[in-house]
């Protein structure tokens, strides 16, 4: 007879507990009562409803995830409420009301000084690639959901940070000494938690709805394992 070990007990509840940490996150979208689900706005499908329909369909932006990237310059019921009454007029243009009620966002440009090393490209990277955005400094209705402490992003279309992505930056990062970015994500995603219920795809209203493997005991684990590290 085979007795299992501690270790192999060990590995089935971390595999239990995996799977129901997800499933959580895929129930998540029956709920409505959180912290900060009732602060959020909804994401942008609903918040234009036929105007977000008629601008991904023109394909208005050639990157679909421009649009729900946007800031609105009005209150979004009084855009829908302007697109309703305009919609149908003669000589209507859905690019122009775009472009009167919508600041598309921009990406950041980033150019490395010349002649660095690998490891000096990435400690060079870091710091541009941190994006702090609290909720004091998103704008109103966003679809970004503000963040209590810095945190890194891929850059380019990519403005905001996904969730086991990080987990392979946070190594990049212990590799670089940066262990105070380290924390910050481990405080951001445990206030998703504390608010949201989990931790979504990543810090979009769109993303609310869905997440990814449960890799935040993962970070924990290697937030822990370097001296300095915290252990939640």
């Amino acid at each position: 007879m085979v007795v299992p070990s501690m270790q192999h007990h060990r590995q089935a509840a971390a595999r239990i507990l995996g799977a129901l940490i997800l499933f959580g996150a895929v129930a998540y979208e029956a709920q409505a009562d959180t912290q900060v689900g009732a602060t959020l706005p909804p994401p942008p499908s609903v918040l234009y409803g036929d105007l977000f329909v008629a601008v991904q369909t023109a394909q208005v932006y050639p990157d679909q995830k421009t649009f729900v990237d946007a800031t609105p310059k009005a209150d979004p019921a009084t855009i829908v409420a302007y697109y309703e009454q305009q919609k149908n007029n003669p000589g209507f243009s859905l690019s122009a009301f775009v472009a009167q009620y919508f600041t598309p966002p921009t990406d950041q440009v980033i150019t490395p000084p010349p002649n660095q090393t690998l490891r000096e490209h990435i400690d060079w990277l870091w710091p541009r690639l941190t994006r702090e955005t609290t909720a004091a400094t998103v704008p109103a209705n966003s679809s970004l959901i503000p963040m209590p402490k810095p945190y890194v992003v891929p850059g380019g279309r990519f403005r905001e940070g996904y969730y086991w992505d990080t987990y392979f930056t946070m190594l990049g990062l212990q590799e670089a000494g940066r262990e105070d970015l380290v924390d910050n994500v481990l405080d951001n995603f445990a206030y998703l938690i504390d608010t949201i219920g989990h931790i979504p795809n990543g810090n979009r209203t769109y993303y609310v709805s869905r997440s990814q493997p449960p890799f935040f005991s993962y970070m924990v684990e290697l937030a822990a394992q370097k001296e300095g590290g915290r252990v939640y």
